[in-house]
């Protein structure tokens, strides 16, 4: 059964793209570097391939076949051209991260209500009682996509972690074989709002967590409408590489089991899925599976 070089997971078999030369060894599409191309041809070679024809081994997506054609120079071109416009936007979207996240913090400290972007909130922690279900916001104030000079390839900007973590601690599960898991980080999604700020500010340094099976917990939005990057409220990642042998193994348990996590915040749950529950752009993070989280409003029962 092959396997993906850069992951070694089995993935997505129709996402494997075999070495053009050998076709013995494969990447997934998302595993190469450059712009993600999920039709047509692509042209990988593996590392003793390139070696034989004396190319360089770490050839992407965009890189074309050595006979190259007038068509594939256009396209390579305008790779690198989005590539380029796609890192200029990158820069933008951290600078406006930070002063967002201070602008945030001010609003908080002289008790100030964004009423604007808890309106545009699906269902927010103390509204309508007509939308129970998801308690993050589709659409926030917190990155928009109105500013010109900022080129995005869907349309919209991408949810991405804040750098800085907005929570540090542990959790802590009842169940013996998992106990404790110690050195999380809690990332607050660019497209996050207000509330989502609060209620994580909120969160114990140890949060007492139950693992559910996901359908048990999954909201109805999600049932109805899917995912999208904008579901996201929290990134959860491992502080350190000492942390992250642990956290990797209760990421493969709650894929493999199809589980969730819940925790009981101040005034709502955390829930709290992994990466596989979005769309596959988004299933990994520096190549790796990941924890992502939204808020529900508190239910007195299931």
């Amino acid at each position: 059964e092959t396997v993906c070089l850069q992951c070694g997971n089995r993935g997505l078999p129709e996402a494997l793209v075999f070495c053009t030369e050998c076709k013995a060894y494969a990447l997934h599409r998302y595993c190469l570097k450059g712009p993600v191309i999920f039709t047509g041809d692509v042209t990988w070679f593996c590392e003793d391939c390139a070696t034989k024809l004396g190319v360089p081994p770490s050839l992407d997506q965009s890189t074309p076949l050595p006979f190259e054609t007038k068509e594939s120079v256009v396209l390579k071109n305008n790779a690198i051209h989005a590539t380029r416009k796609v890192e200029h936007c990158t820069e933008r979207v951290k600078k406006r991260n930070k002063q967002q996240k201070k602008n945030i913090k001010k609003k908080q400290k002289k008790g100030i209500v964004n009423s604007d972007l808890v309106a545009k909130t699906k269902g927010v922690l103390s509204d309508s009682h007509s939308l129970p279900e998801l308690e993050h916001p589709q659409f926030s104030q917190g990155v928009t996509n109105n500013d010109s000079g900022c080129v995005v390839l869907d349309g919209h900007v991408d949810a991405q972690p804040i750098i800085d973590p907005i929570w540090r601690g542990s959790m802590y599960f009842c169940d013996e074989t998992i106990g404790t898991v110690s050195g999380l980080l809690v990332h607050l999604s660019n497209l996050a709002c207000s509330k989502v700020v609060e209620e994580t500010e909120h969160l114990p340094e140890v949060l007492h967590s139950e693992l559910l099976p996901r359908s048990m917990v999954w909201p109805e939005s999600f049932k109805s409408e899917g995912t999208t990057d904008k579901s996201i409220a929290l990134f959860i990642f491992p502080d350190s590489e000492g942390a992250e042998k642990v956290f990797d193994a209760l990421v493969d348990d709650i894929i493999d089991f199809e589980l969730a996590i819940r925790v009981v915040a101040k005034n709502s749950e955390l829930l709290i899925f992994p990466s596989i529950m979005l769309p596959i752009h988004y299933w990994r993070f520096e190549a790796k599976y990941y924890l992502w989280g939204v808020f529900r409003r508190k239910r007195t029962s299931d």
